[in-house]
């Protein structure tokens, strides 16, 4: 039985990460990567045996440009619509990574900033815009699972919790070293921005009522329950 979360990969080593979600009816793609990673993302959807005709969904969790950089070449290849929240939807229509945001949790990701609000990408309008503490049921595509507004890292920031168990957060929290991943899978650890630590530990409050255990992050990953609780516990 195939899992319901396929990790894929922009960079080696999980340094960062997008998702194929497995549904019934279509997949969903979660996170496009940096830009220019579309045919990295369709030679990986091909090698696990997925037919890009059957992903019926682009989500976009957040405006960072790792994240949203390949959507609009993705959305005009796979001729799917694509999901976003309301407060991060100017990053996908500018093509720029939402500058205020960028507040980095050590210094040396300063270096990291100034490149990610250099770097454009295509830009496109998210055709599903969610707003609010929204909560957006996924079973139009055979998926039991739903995504949910967890800001924090972003004021749109969004999250997908399953029904297995499974959740992919993104980036509330990374693990590793670096970046986030290359090893050390369960060694949490800040990822290089958060917009609002208050609000994001309210966030991670929020994914752990909802009784996931294995959850998946942009940078490194994916971590158990317990490696959760410890990070907001130790770092927030």
């Amino acid at each position: 039985m195939m899992k319901s979360v396929i990790q894929l990969s922009i960079f080696p080593l999980g340094m960062i990460n997008s998702f194929v979600i497995m549904g019934t009816k279509k997949h969903i793609l979660v996170d496009s990567g940096v830009p220019g990673s579309e045919e990295k993302i369709l030679s990986q959807l091909k090698s696990y045996g997925i037919d890009k005709k059957d992903i019926g969904l682009i989500i976009i969790t957040h405006g960072h440009i790792d994240h949203f950089g390949s959507a609009a070449e993705l959305k005009q290849q796979l001729g799917v619509p694509v999901l976003m929240h309301d407060l991060d939807a100017v990053a996908l229509r500018t093509g720029k990574s939402m500058a205020e945001t960028l507040k980095p949790n050590k210094r040396y990701w300063n270096i990291l900033k100034w490149k990610l609000i250099r770097d454009k990408a295509t830009s496109c309008e998210p055709d599903i815009i969610l707003e609010g503490d929204c909560s957006y049921d996924l079973h139009e595509w055979g998926v039991n699972g739903k995504v949910i507004h967890t800001p924090g890292h972003t004021p749109g920031s969004l999250s997908i919790m399953l029904a297995d168990g499974n959740a992919i957060i993104t980036d509330l929290a990374s693990s590793g070293i670096l970046l986030g991943g290359t090893m050390l899978y369960s060694r949490m650890k800040h990822p290089p921005f958060h917009d609002d630590v208050l609000t994001l530990k309210k966030s991670i409050e929020k994914v752990l009522v909802e009784k996931a255990d294995k959850f998946y992050l942009g940078h490194g990953g994916p971590v158990s329950r317990d490696n959760l609780m410890y990070y907001s516990a130790r770092f927030l």
